[in-house]
């Protein structure tokens, strides 16, 4: 029995787990991949955003928390995914792909998300979501078309500009990304409303390219907790309280899952110490009330402190 069982090992999960260790408690995360670190082990990018990793890239972010959570020897599950979580008498149940069972009396649910494929499927044409691939592709002379309109639609639409593609068509049914890339991408690129999409081809709106971008967001990634009665908002997202806690007594959803104001690495960290904070006052409270009771005890017994 852990005292928190925790899905995802990305920003989120690691720094729940290191707080809890640090606190004195016994977490255990279970992460499908062979490391921790989340999607930061997809983003190749340089960060600019957060002080104390200034410069550093995705994948060194990523390193830095597999490390640091090794080196406080907190049980990790690697290269397991969870196929079950039950509701149990004293806590949860979670079961792994490799068949492993194991008991939480707090589970946290920190397992990200995941690109929205739109109905699409990944190929050499047809590239869906940020990160490794995108970087990885081969824009040279090549037309473009890039379907979403938010951050990452337009951004990305600078990046495939930078790598040489000879025309780049943004599609997007609505605009919502901020001033700052509507500023760099010519009005002409874009069409505003629905686009027909044939992707065997590929051919969207009647113009045919050699590459299609499916960029639509993001999901939450929680194949299973299907069968929970979990609070979420109409995207699918977890509601929680202001303590991560979920609709579940003693559930909680960190992260990107929960669907902050800006879900990013540093919310998801901060997401983290919150839950852990939280689960450290629920554990912690028949300790202290038998603490008490204690202390009754020996002044009821003790004449001169009496």
């Amino acid at each position: 029995m852990f005292d928190a069982v925790i899905i995802g090992g990305g920003p989120a999960g690691a720094s729940c787990a290191l707080w809890l260790k640090m606190l004195g408690f016994r977490p255990c995360i279970i992460e499908r991949r062979q490391v921790l670190g989340g999607l930061q082990n997809d983003n190749p990018y340089p960060n600019k955003w957060m002080a104390p990793v200034r410069d550093k890239t995705g994948f060194e972010v990523a390193a830095d928390i597999h490390r640091h959570v090794m080196e406080h020897d907190i049980v990790c599950r690697l290269g397991e995914s969870v196929t079950a979580l039950e509701v149990v008498e004293g806590g949860f149940r979670v079961t792994t792909a490799g068949g492993e069972t194991l008991l939480g009396r707090a589970c946290v649910l920190a397992s990200g998300v995941r690109p929205v494929k739109g109905g699409f499927t990944e190929s050499h044409e047809v590239i869906i979501g940020p990160g490794r691939t995108m970087f990885n592709a081969d824009f040279e002379r090549q037309s473009v078309a890039i379907l979403g309109g938010g951050d990452n639609a337009f951004e990305n639409y600078i990046f495939v500009r930078k790598r040489g593609a000879d025309r780049v068509t943004l599609y997007a049914r609505t605009i919502r990304a901020r001033r700052e890339f509507l500023e760099k991408v010519p009005p002409a690129d874009v069409r505003i409303g629905a686009y027909p999409v044939a992707p065997e081809i590929p051919e969207v709106a009647g113009r045919r390219f050699d590459r299609i971008v499916v960029l639509y967001g993001w999901e939450p990634y929680l194949p299973y907790a299907r069968h929970l009665d979990l609070a979420r908002d109409p995207r699918g997202f977890v509601e929680t309280s202001a303590d991560c806690e979920t609709s579940i007594p003693d559930l909680y959803a960190i992260g990107e899952i929960a669907q902050r104001m800006h879900p990013c690495c540093a919310t998801s960290m901060a997401d983290g110490v919150v839950a852990a904070k939280a689960i450290q006052r629920t554990l912690e409270q028949d300790a202290v009330a038998r603490f008490a009771e204690r202390v009754r005890r020996a002044a009821a017994s003790d004449p001169v402190r009496g």
